[in-house]
């Protein structure tokens, strides 16, 4: 099950502040997909699984090696985002009118990104709770 949903940015002007608020919430986000994703690599490590599922094995090593690839873009954009929060966090305590219109703009890229991620994992995450119902004790 792979629910395509394509972005859209409904609203090209945001504040500064919410803008802000925005990528303080994908941050929230982020540390919760850290720690989510944590969990279910030491589930697939269990050894709860029915013993005659052909390939097992090898299954576990595919998802266990996809959860590290999800791992690693969660920190990179996880990391991108902290940046991207600081700079406009700096410069709304400093002077909100030296801030250019080019924010907009890398705020949409990072929402982008982070939609396309956000997709992804819960795909993942859909597909994974699929195959373990199926062969767990």
């Amino acid at each position: 099950m792979n629910p395509t949903i394509s972005y859209m940015a409904f609203s090209t002007n945001k504040s500064c502040k919410e803008v802000l608020y925005n990528t303080n919430l994908w941050i929230s986000d982020f540390d919760c997909f850290e720690i989510e994703l944590l969990f279910l690599k030491s589930l697939t490590l269990l050894n709860v699984f029915k013993s005659n599922i052909p390939n097992l094995f090898e299954r576990l090593q595919l998802i266990i090696k996809e959860i590290e690839q999800l791992r690693a873009e969660n920190a990179v954009l996880n990391k991108k985002v902290k940046q991207y929060n600081n700079y406009v966090d700096s410069i709304l305590k400093k002077d909100v009118f030296k801030l250019s219109d080019d924010y907009l703009e890398k705020y949409h890229n990072l929402a982008k990104d982070v939609f396309l991620f956000t997709q992804k994992y819960k795909n993942f995450k859909l597909e994974l709770y699929e195959f373990l119902t199926g062969i767990i004790l």
